[in-house]
């Protein structure tokens, strides 16, 4: 049994305290809280079955509301984005350390459709997965968190499809629509997205940029052209120095210069510390912030680890790597809901614990099964 009156007056709260209420009508708020309290059912796979388990609905009534229901999916989505950002940045000048926005993507591995079937699942199509590294059928996701100290949060998910744009495009998006703050704004990167545009805009939007690098993209050490990897190989032993990030150990050298496209940065070509000349052991990062020291970057790359786990959360308690709705339409609503759902979770008790932890506590306080 589930103690749905008091799991959907908390929901209720949710959304008049943060404002949702000013822009959602009584029937989409319904089913919102009916879907968030199904999200936080054990074994959850956000499947429109899984929401009726509740029986707060049918089946076929989640799925209307996510392919045809009339709500304005792209405000709640702005919503939650100001509202979210704007507690990270109030808690990071309260604490007085940065805000980090780590941006990456994910493959959501469907299924290959069969040639007879008559309704397979829109948008699907091949997509490089770096963790298996080969080609996988499915979706391919982008996702933005953000983090201050212990509090982490999933800020942004999107379909990555050509309307829009390439993954490039999708993080510029995301940084040119960020709210205005005076807390310290690190964006944190893989290597798939260190390059020019994301940097000028980085710049352009007085955000500190922090991102791994190829080991083959091209410096200019005193005008001579050579990649990261050469560089790093010619350097005698002395021109590195031993950094500790985290209890480890690494070898550090500092460049200071132009790369291509971009006129100044800090590129730091780091080994571990038994793994000095290894090439297969060379990492690479990349900073705007000309003032930070070596170890200062290295340690707040660390937190760009937060997104990992982010999406982790999200494929383990929010059903994104196993949901069944056909839609494209209804699978950019779900990937709307599931930060919203984070958000909700994360805030409920005023504590800053992992999703997990918040979610099993309100199956046992609001609710029974």
């Amino acid at each position: 049994m589930v103690n749905i009156i008091a799991a959907r007056e908390e929901i209720g709260n949710f959304f008049y305290k943060y404002g949702f209420g000013d822009i959602l009508s009584s029937v989409p708020q319904n089913r919102l809280a009916e879907m968030i309290l199904g999200l936080a059912m054990k074994g959850n796979q956000s499947r429109t079955t899984d929401f009726a388990e509740l029986k707060q609905g049918l089946r076929t009534t989640y799925g209307y509301f996510l392919s045809h229901g009339k709500w304005d999916e792209e405000k709640i989505s702005q919503k939650q984005q100001e509202e979210l950002f704007r507690k990270a940045a109030d808690l990071a000048k309260e604490r007085q350390t940065p805000l980090y926005l780590s941006i990456d993507d994910t493959v959501i591995k469907k299924k290959k459709p069969s040639l007879y079937a008559k309704r397979p699942m829109e948008g699907t199509s091949w997509h490089y997965s770096h963790l298996e590294g080969k080609q996988i059928y499915g979706y391919q996701v982008f996702g933005a968190n953000i983090s201050v100290g212990d509090f982490s949060l999933c800020y942004s998910l999107r379909r990555c499809c050509p309307e829009n744009g390439s993954k490039i495009d999708m993080a510029a998006k995301l940084l040119d629509t960020l709210p205005h703050t005076d807390a310290r704004v690190i964006v944190q990167a893989d290597s798939w997205y260190t390059c020019k545009a994301l940097w000028d805009k980085a710049l352009e939007k007085e955000l500190n940029l922090i991102a791994a690098m190829k080991t083959n993209r091209i410096l200019y050490p005193d005008g001579h052209r050579c990649s990261a990897q050469d560089y790093a190989a010619m350097l005698p032993n002395g021109q590195y120095h031993l950094v500790t990030v985290g209890g480890h150990e690494y070898w550090t050298h500092r460049y200071e210069g132009a790369l291509n496209g971009i006129d100044k940065a800090v590129v730091l070509l780091s080994y571990p510390k038994n793994a000095f000349g290894n090439k297969k052991a060379l990492r690479v990062f990349i900073c705007s912030a000309l003032g930070l020291s070596d170890e200062e970057i290295l340690s707040h790359y660390t937190h760009r680890w937060k997104i990992e786990v982010m999406f982790k959360q999200q494929k383990m308690y929010m059903g994104l790597k196993s949901f069944m709705v056909r839609s494209t339409k209804a699978i950019d609503r779900l990937l709307i809901i599931f930060p919203l759902a984070h958000f909700f979770f994360a805030v409920l008790f005023g504590t800053l614990l992992p999703l997990g932890d918040t979610i099993r506590r309100f199956r046992a306080v609001l609710c029974i099964f």
